[in-house]
């Protein structure tokens, strides 16, 4: 006997009516048992509600001096803006796994906007944009948004690399052909060569090129060891500075893994099923194969094909006592043989099949017939954070068929789950359901094309699907179709995040392929979601109650501590007074709780300030007490994939070379105009700096190198011995002449280092004769103190300066000479740190105060937009943007309507237009238009 009831359809549909009232419409509907299941889904999504984000950028690559530009739209599960998050935070993490820019932008009713600069500090190569919001780290690193870059360092000289190879077994073939930017061949020219996988150097080799830059170079690959991220790196041997990476594309068979995988569980014997794979190879994307599936007798079984990124399905009809294997064939010839799963004796099958184009889902459940009993089990499907269906039924027959109405389930993602009266999931299974209800984006030129420097007004409507007009938030992006390619099918939109790649682990490859409308996409979409497992789900929480989050939602700024006295011991009922100073100034106060703990809520969002906090008794005086601030903890480098894509110089385009011809020019005439006609020129300025409360025996401010406050704030978030390895000049460790033991050193001599006046070594107590002990000393202490500890640093080198140093610890240099730290006199340099709270070494914070200055939050800035009055005009200049328009503030009013204007560029091409937003209900829209830019008239 088979019970269901869906969720009413215009919750599903509308999603507009409140997750509690939708929970009462099902559970009326729903036998006692089922209720129970529903009510643990619900609990759990009320108390760890999903968020998902996704950020629009202005174009697909970027070169270093470039600036991103974009904007984030942070939802919950059923894609309303997000009410929990006033902060995203964003990372710049490059190809060695390391965090180089670190930004926190505000968000304000689920929207924020902001850009990166991509200056001088950084080195060409690729780059991915990591952004999240301090609550969707609950759900792991697949549920972050990701998105990679590569970043050139476009320049006349560079080398442009073609290249192609061919694998005969582990014998390995390249040609190369080596031009300048201007196609004009690299012939004749020494070049040095290495082989690396995986940062590992196989060979290197020197070769010369041919009169037409081309090389040819032969070599044979480890059989035994796993190719992974296979590259040729090659350097001028002239000059050396020229160093291009080469990635290799190796198909060996070994190195390509083929995953498959049975719909919805294990493989069952007598069940036939559909069996999803997967072809990866080592640069991480998909590979196209086709093959057979064989059994024990060698009998072809089943054919396959994989049709999009690697992927495909096929079924098979599964006998008992036969085992399966796979002969896949790879692109190049090469034949891998891979076993099929474990067949199983007994089990259950989950199937979902979705038809191209029909209202309903054919939802089959064919169980063995050894488990038939008239036990009762539950059918939930979920899309979005919600029950959308559920039907109880009892498996006293080996196939039962329901027809599951669409209409139910919003567009994007549909989970099935079977579980039973235990609360296990025993099958899962995930399929797609598309309404094509998303936003109906129109952009109305006001001609049908244009000439260069033309003002080019817009005019957009947005409507539902029915006609009816949207109030919405969107964004705006115009690129230079010679300079930029159109790489949406690739990096994707709004659309294919939040409806697809949001729900989905792992990479998704070539994402709005899948949203072509045809029967081909639609089976391979069918494949993806057979092979690609849901994310940031776990049935066994649900079951047992939704864990405390390890992280908080911050809906708005807010600034969190504790208050402790020197054995750490919290302090109630103490006064915190706190003292902001920068852009915003004000003075505000609260009390600790019985945990010594306090808490400023609403803090204004700015991006420099700094604040000064102070704990007082009831008299108003200053406590003996320690302060420490909650901050969100660092979250460290590891990216869930590493898909990166390839140089900017390797087999490239038309479109590239023009953005590589036009980038530098472009910048250097955008500082030009920007200054007047004038590039500033950083002018260094010599004095003495004063450090207040510095202890230097010569006097504050005398010294050889001076390090101020100010230029310890822009090193961030650092310990003390990071500040003095990015700041001192010379400083470094290594090892002296005749010592075998490690030592801090500036240039040729050792560093003492004293703390506001105390010099750290009168401390030190040696232990044994372990290897580095008085190093390790030092560096425990300087890992200890943060660069948000000192107010200074003074570096005394010169026998001007470090004589009253050394006159002063002529007893104390004997002492650690008698203990292998290095012999007294002339090769010793001393660091002077002056502290805030002027205690020396061992004392954080000064008494019952604590500065703070927490990472800034990043306010936008605007995109520059020449004004051309006068069209055509005469100008010394040329305008080269590739990006020419960006703007993220577009509001449609009621009646759906915005206007948008802009100016074109100098060169006669033809511009892409792409616009994503939001409505407030749910509701997302994607559109792109070209416009022409003829000659001038």
């Amino acid at each position: 006997m088979l019970k269901k009831s869906p969720c009413p359809k215009t919750f599903v549909l509308l999603l507009t009516v409140l997750l509690t009232v939708a929970v009462l419409l099902v559970k009326a509907q729903q036998p006692a048992s089922i209720n129970n299941v529903i009510a643990k889904i619900d609990d759990y999504n009320a108390k760890l509600p999903a968020e998902k984000l996704y950020l629009q950028f202005d174009k697909p690559y970027y070169s270093i001096g470039d600036t991103v530009w974009f904007k984030g739209y942070v939802t919950n599960a059923i894609l309303n803006y997000s009410l929990l998050s006033s902060r995203l935070y964003v990372d710049l993490v490059n190809d060695s796994n390391r965090v180089v820019k670190h930004f926190i932008f505000p968000v304000s009713f689920g929207l924020s906007w902001g850009n990166i600069a991509l200056d001088e500090s950084l080195r060409e190569g690729a780059y991915t944009i990591r952004a999240y919001t301090n609550w969707m780290r609950n759900f792991g690193n697949e549920a972050l948004f990701y998105q990679s870059f590569y970043i050139s360092n476009l320049s006349s000289s560079a080398w442009i690399i073609n290249t192609n190879n061919t694998i005969n077994n582990n014998s390995v073939k390249v040609g190369l052909k080596f031009t300048g930017i201007d196609k004009t061949p690299f012939g004749n020219q020494n070049l040095q060569l290495k082989l690396v996988n995986s940062g590992k150097t196989l060979f290197q080799n020197a070769i010369i090129t041919g009169g037409d830059g081309s090389a040819n170079i032969d070599f044979a690959l480890p059989e035994n060891t796993a190719v992974k991220n296979l590259m040729l790196v090659a350097g001028d041997k002239k000059g050396g500075k020229k160093v291009a990476q080469i990635p290799l594309d190796i198909e060996r068979a070994q190195d390509v893994d083929v995953q498959f995988m049975p719909e919805s569980g294990p493989l069952v014997a007598t069940l036939p099923t559909q069996i999803g794979f997967k072809a990866i190879g080592e640069n991480g994307k998909g590979i196209n194969v086709t093959g057979i599936v064989t059994d024990k007798e060698n009998n072809i079984v089943a054919q396959f094909e994989s049709l999009n990124a690697g992927m495909g399905a096929f079924t098979l009809a599964p006998q008992p006592g036969e085992a399966y294997t796979a002969k896949v064939t790879l692109p190049n010839g090469s034949i891998k043989m891979v076993e099929l799963p474990e067949l199983k004796k007994t089990g259950m099958l989950l199937k979902v099949k979705n038809g191209f184009g029909r209202d309903s889902l054919d939802v089959s459940i064919l169980a063995s017939e050894d488990i038939l009993s008239s036990a009762t089990y539950y059918l939930i499907g979920q899309s979005r954070g919600i029950v959308c269906y559920g039907a109880s039924f009892k498996l006293d027959k080996q196939f039962i068929n329901l027809h599951v109405p669409k209409a139910l389930f919003p567009t994007g993602v549909a989970h099935f789950t079977i579980i039973n009266t235990n609360n296990q999931p025993l099958n899962e299974r995930l399929t797609f359901i598309d309404h094509d209800d998303n936003l109906k984006i129109n952009i109305i030129p006001a001609a049908a094309s244009f000439s260069p420097r033309d003002s080019i007004p817009l005019h957009i409507t947005v409507n539902d699907h029915d006609g009816k007009p949207i109030l919405g938030s969107f964004s705006v992006a115009v690129t230079d179709d010679e300079q930029i390619k159109d790489d949406a099918n690739n990096t994707g939109n709004i659309l294919t995040n939040f409806l697809l790649s949001s729900d989905l682990k792992g990479f998704i490859e070539s994402p709005a392929y899948y949203f072509e409308k045809n029967a081909r996409s639609w089976k391979a979409l069918d494949a993806l979601l057979l092979t690609q497992g849901w994310v940031g789900y776990n049935w066994k929480d649900i079951i047992n109650g939704a864990p405390a989050p390890q992280f908080t939602p911050e809906p708005n700024y807010t600034l969190k501590g504790k208050v402790g006295n020197l054995l750490n011991k919290p302090i109630a009922n103490a006064n915190v007074l706190i003292l902001a100073t920068g852009k915003y100034h004000f003075i505000r106060d609260t009390t600790t709780d019985a945990q010594g703990e306090f808490y400023f809520n609403k803090i204004p969002a700015a991006d420099s300030t700094k604040y000064v906090l102070q704990a007082r008794n009831a008299k108003g005086r200053t406590i003996n007490a320690g302060i420490t601030i909650n901050e969100v903890p660092a979250l460290d480098a590891n990216i869930p994939y590493k898909i990166m894509p390839e140089p900017w110089y390797v087999n490239t385009d038309a479109t590239m070379l023009n953005y590589a011809k036009n980038n530098s020019a472009y910048h250097d005439e955008l500082e030009r105009r920007r200054y007047g006609g004038h590039l500033l020129r950083e002018v260094e300025i010599k004095n003495n700096n004063i450090i207040k409360g510095s202890q230097n025996l010569n006097g504050a401010g005398n010294s050889d190198q001076t390090i101020t406050e100010a230029d310890i704030e822009k090193v961030g978030k650092a310990s003390l011995l990071d500040l003095i390895q990015q700041k001192v000049i010379g400083f470094h460790s290594g090892f002296r002449p005749k010592s075998t033991n490690m030592q801090f050193l500036l240039k040729d001599k050792r560093v003492r280092f004293v703390i506001d006046g105390i010099d750290l070594d009168r401390f030190y107590q040696p232990i044994g004769a372990a290897a580095n002990e008085h190093y390790e000393y030092q560096k425990s202490t300087l890992d200890y103190l943060t660069a948000a500890d000192i107010l200074g640093i003074e570096v005394l080198y010169s026998a001007r300066y470090n004589a009253a140093y050394k006159d002063q610890n002529l007893t104390l240099d004997q002492q650690l000479a008698a203990n292998a730290a290095g012999p007294r006199g002339s090769d010793v340099a001393y660091l002077e740190i002056t502290t805030r709270s002027g205690n020396g070494p061992f004392t954080r914070t000064a008494t019952g105060v604590f500065v703070y200055k927490p990472v800034p939050v990043t306010l936008p800035k605007l995109f520059y937009r020449p004004r051309y009055l006068v069209k055509n005009s005469n100008a010394n200049f040329t305008d080269l943007r590739s990006t020419i328009h960006w703007q993220p503030s577009v509001i449609t009013d009621k009646t759906g309507q915005a206007n948008v204007s802009f100016y074109a560029a100098d060169k006669p091409t033809t511009y892409t237009i792409i616009i994503e937003g939001s409505d407030l209900n749910g509701k997302i829209g994607y559109q792109t238009k070209k416009i022409t830019i003829g000659a001038a008239k």
